[in-house]
């Protein structure tokens, strides 16, 4: 059987080089009969070093001879796998990192490699590490963010403020299930779950160790993993029994049916999403929830339809976003920041058809999983100030060592005119 490092490797290495996510890729590479604690070594380390990935090659670039471009693909991950224990992994005894580095390097490697693997690690078991003075590039080592990420956040944040952000974002994210309220509460399915968590509200948060998927409970639908701060944008909502509901990005349906749940399974709710195979999630999750309002349209939210205008009593508009709030969970988001230039006139392209759907007296919630101004409030006050027949009612944003959730923004606005 393949152990826990070697199939983290090779889904760094399907991350890395074939733009793989972290999460997906390590739920479809690791085998169903690999134990616990080496399905949670094998997490560990994908997402850690997908995430440190700009400390490890500044430590290796101080202590190997040769350039990182000269390094094959699987040597350098080997190598970042074995920094990254020696660094981070206090339970890893040296001896075991630096060994099972170098078996590694010698199965995925040629004669030398292990050698030079081995020369590597022990070097950098024995040395402490020296970051830069220079207080962007300090934050920009330290923390493991792109540079220019580094500098934006100072400049919109202040550097307290984004040390204090980035801190947080090294921590790992709370297991928060949502109580499907049609079938339990709260406070029942922590105790049905053997305790182990605290109850906040319709959200159960969890110890560490949890396995989801391993759990009877959630094949028969009595909750969904859902942040906090997801799901307060659909407690700010607040859809009501027999409303008509439209949610315009909804795949893979957590708000979805957090709204169904929240209306009693009673009205309707018409769920958008680009593509057939993500409204067929939202169309598996409602099933699995015993959820009967909902009805799913492929199509594209940022085109207008006429048969739907002036038609929802309330609209979710939980737009694609940079993804700059849930880095924790998806750790290669930071290695991406290139891609999001035109999300802010998608963004509010969706926003505009939203406006148009709901009815007079109705309300909107626009929301990201993201603390990028741009995104966030830039697009909603530009929003308010083109269209005089909106109210901003709510508004807030979601940092991780303030709220101790994922980074989120929420907008309630409300049609008050034609």
């Amino acid at each position: 059987m393949v152990s826990a490092r070697e199939a983290a490797m090779k889904v760094i290495y399907d991350v890395e080089f074939n733009g793989a996510y972290s999460n997906m890729a390590l739920k479809k590479a690791l085998p169903a009969d690999m134990e616990r604690r080496d399905r949670a070594m094998a997490a560990s380390l994908v997402y850690g070093v997908t995430d440190k990935k700009l400390t490890l090659d500044y430590v290796i670039c101080k202590f190997s001879k040769l350039k990182i471009k000269k390094l094959s693909k699987y040597i350098l991950i080997i190598l970042r796998m074995g920094i990254y224990q020696l660094m981070f992994m206090d339970k890893v005894p040296v001896s075991a990192a630096v060994n099972e580095s170098v078996k590694l390097a010698r199965r995925y490697g040629h004669a030398s490699s292990a050698g030079y693997v081995n020369g590597v690690l022990r070097s950098v078991s024995k040395a402490s590490i020296e970051y830069p003075t220079d207080k962007t590039e300090f934050l920009s080592v330290r923390y493991s963010f792109p540079e220019n990420m580094c500098k934006k956040w100072i400049n919109d944040f202040g550097y307290e403020f984004t040390e204090e952000m980035m801190k947080a974002f090294e921590q790992p994210p709370k297991m928060c299930l949502r109580a499907n309220t049609l079938k339990i509460t709260a406070d029942d399915l922590l105790d049905r779950l053997g305790g182990g968590g605290e109850t906040r509200g319709d959200i159960v948060v969890m110890s560490a160790g949890f396995d989801v998927a391993a759990d009877d409970m959630y094949k028969k639908g009595f909750y969904t993993v859902q942040d906090e701060a997801a799901y307060s944008a659909v407690k700010t909502l607040a859809p009501k029994a027999g409303e008509t509901v439209i949610d315009m990005c909804a795949a893979p349906g957590g708000k979805t049916t957090a709204m169904a749940e929240m209306m009693k399974n009673t009205g309707k709710i018409y769920a958008f999403d680009l593509y057939e195979h993500k409204t067929e999630l939202i169309d598996k999750n409602a099933e699995r929830l015993g959820i009967t309002i909902i009805e799913t349209f492929a199509r594209d939210s940022g085109v207008f339809d006429s048969a739907f205008e002036n038609s929802a009593d309330k609209v979710m508009c939980d737009v694609p976003c940079s993804g700059h709030g849930v880095i924790r969970r998806k750790p290669e988001i930071k290695w991406s920041v290139n891609e999001n230039a035109d999300l802010p006139r998608i963004q509010r392209r969706i926003l505009d058809n939203a406006a148009r759907y709901v009815k007079v007296n109705g309300e909107i919630v626009y929301s990201t999983c993201t603390v990028e101004k741009e995104e966030n409030e830039c697009v909603t006050s530009a929003f308010l100030s083109d269209n005089g027949a909106f109210e901003k009612v709510y508004e807030k944003t979601f940092y991780p060592h303030i709220d101790g959730t994922d980074g989120f923004y929420v907008c309630k606005m409300k049609r008050t005119g034609q």
